[in-house]
């Protein structure tokens, strides 16, 4: 075993609810972070999100981001995810919930509690997502999304419309496969 391992097994040892933030992690002050939640290198939390507007000329002006960043407890975030803050209201992060290495959690975007987002899954702004929703490596949820609860997103799945609870979705774009039963 070696001695970052030791390191960390001690620590959650020692401090087993105080969230263990591993190096180059940027978590600004308006990020709340529940109990037990580890967050692995490399990760950007609360950052503003990609929010534009056209004015009356048609330029794009950026939208100000000033809403939370709210992990829950129990939470895991694998090395290089980025999750931007929210425009007014948070970004939340439900409880259990596990995202794996180089993610993207666009802003307002509210994840249930026991999900499992895999390797290099991009969640768009205000997408809501259920609880225990599983989604595959390399799949894309378009902005404004609701996806239901225990619903299981195949990997590279493009979904671009809502998706009903307790389905199997995959393809591009997205098609129901069979009901979960």
């Amino acid at each position: 075993m070696n001695d970052r391992l030791k390191f960390a097994l001690e620590q959650r040892k020692k401090y087993p609810t105080h969230p263990f933030i591993h190096p180059s992690v940027h978590i600004p002050d308006w990020v709340e972070i529940g109990n037990n939640v580890t967050i692995h290198e490399n990760c950007t939390i609360g950052t503003e999100g990609f929010g534009f507007v056209k004015n009356e000329d048609g330029i794009w002006l950026h939208i100000p981001h000033v809403g939370k960043v709210i992990i829950g407890d129990d939470v895991e975030i694998f090395a290089g995810t980025n999750i931007d803050r929210g425009t007014v209201d948070p970004t939340r992060i439900g409880n259990g919930t596990k995202i794996d290495h180089h993610c993207h959690i666009g802003h307002n975007v509210q994840i249930g509690e026991n999900c499992i987002i895999t390797a290099k899954v991009v969640i768009g702004g205000s997408t809501k997502i259920g609880n225990n929703v599983w989604i595959g490596p390399n799949s894309t949820i378009l902005n404004k999304i609701t996806i239901g609860n225990d619903v299981y997103i195949g990997a590279q799945t493009n979904v671009i419309k809502s998706v009903e609870e307790g389905v199997v979705v995959v393809g591009n774009p997205a098609r129901i496969l069979r009901k979960n039963l």
